[in-house]
């Protein structure tokens, strides 16, 4: 992907107006570098920035102590460390100006990520670049993100297999025995991620399983960081299995529903309305379609079921070098889809029981539509476990 992404890169910052772009946003660095550090999200108050001249290659400025694993997995191999020490003469702010200098000379048009670095940060550039222009650059990044090359969608076509059949690989085993707690459900989840390749270890890598009443909630152990119960699933009970996960930087958000034992009516009527809203947004998913159309599209299917779409959230977002970014499947993003993007489906229903019922589903949008990638079964019926009194 080094030489795809990279081209994309020159040949638009030759067209901006730019001189150079300064970036902090970490997914930013990834995804200008390939170097995955899944731990700065971690750290808000540690910066590594990428400086990408007009005509040059990247140089990224980072703390001493991060340079060695940046170039154990970057694209691109020139750094400038700086170090965080208490009574250090040097900033990322002022490594930053200093390489800016050194590179483009003493005036110029410098894009900076603004909406991704704190007004303090932003007012020590400033300081420390007098007499440069600085310009946000938080819609040329975007544009630039949305469309992913042929070498990205092949890698968020593969990590939404994995994702999907370590969710389904956990349901097997309540499929064929007397389901265990929601911990060991949820422990299932986790290690068959890693049996599948996939990197558990990150900011947004989750593992979840929740049933019956935990199931009604988005995080049942809010506020405490915890996942997984000593509750063992009931009888018609509803299991929701959730799984976040990436390869190398680029992520999945995947969740499936179960039903221990064969659905009810009721179950089943609650499934098929889930079903409806994906249906809905493929149907109107296509070059040209807004996004705000396509969440119009799923908010009108949900009212024609009679069921209760969750509100107040998106139902979709963009895959990339994070599991959530433009585009967004939202009444207020009227962005355009185009061939290309990925979006990451994710419809939220409240059964009549009241559990939130999940299906999130990666979807490419191509030439003549879109379509759904990753699928282990047909999950246009929930998996059915067996199950014993």
């Amino acid at each position: 992907m080094r030489e795809e992404i990279a081209g994309k890169v020159r040949a638009s910052l030759r067209d901006s107006g730019l001189d150079a772009v300064l970036v902090f946003g970490y997914d930013n660095v990834q995804y200008l570098t390939g170097a995955y550090l899944h731990y700065p999200p971690s750290f808000p108050d540690r910066h590594m920035t990428v400086l990408w001249a007009n005509g040059g290659d990247p140089v990224c400025v980072l703390p001493h102590e991060w340079e060695s694993s940046y170039l154990n997995l970057a694209w691109f191999k020139e750094t400038r460390t700086y170090d965080e020490k208490p009574g250090s003469p040097i900033s990322v702010a002022e490594a930053a100006a200093n390489l800016v200098k050194d590179t483009i000379g003493e005036k110029g048009r410098i894009g900076v990520d603004a909406e991704r670095v704190s007004v303090s940060l932003y007012e020590q550039l400033e300081a420390a670049l007098d007499g440069y222009e600085l310009k946000p650059c938080d819609d040329w990044l975007r544009e630039l993100r949305m469309v992913k090359t042929p070498g990205e969608l092949r890698l968020l076509e593969e990590v939404a297999a994995r994702t999907d059949h370590a969710i389904a690989g956990q349901a097997h085993h309540v499929l064929v025995k007397q389901a265990a707690t929601e911990m060991s459900n949820t422990e299932n989840v986790r290690v068959h991620a890693l049996e599948r390749r996939l990197d558990e270890v990150g900011h947004h890598a989750v593992a979840q399983v929740t049933t019956g009443a935990n199931a009604s909630k988005f995080w049942p152990g809010a506020p405490m960081y915890g996942i997984g119960f000593d509750r063992v699933p009931g009888h018609r009970e509803w299991m929701r299995m959730e799984l976040t996960a990436t390869v190398n930087g680029y992520w999945c958000s995947g969740a499936r529903m179960l039903t221990m034992g064969e659905p009810t009516e009721e179950q089943a009527a609650a499934y098929q309305a889930l079903v409806a809203l994906r249906e809905a947004a493929l149907k109107a998913m296509k070059p040209g379609a807004r996004c705000s159309d396509i969440y119009e599209a799923m908010r009108q299917a949900a009212s024609d079921k009679g069921t209760q779409l969750v509100g107040k959230m998106a139902l979709g977002a963009g895959l990339g070098a994070t599991c959530h970014e433009a585009p967004y499947i939202s009444g207020s993003d009227h962005t355009e889809l185009r061939p290309g993007m990925v979006v990451n489906l994710n419809p939220v229903v409240r059964a009549p029981s009241g559990e939130l019922l999940m299906g999130r589903d990666t979807v490419v949008v191509t030439e003549d539509g879109a379509r759904v990638v990753g699928w282990y079964k047909d999950w246009r019926e929930p998996f059915t476990a067996n199950y014993t009194y």
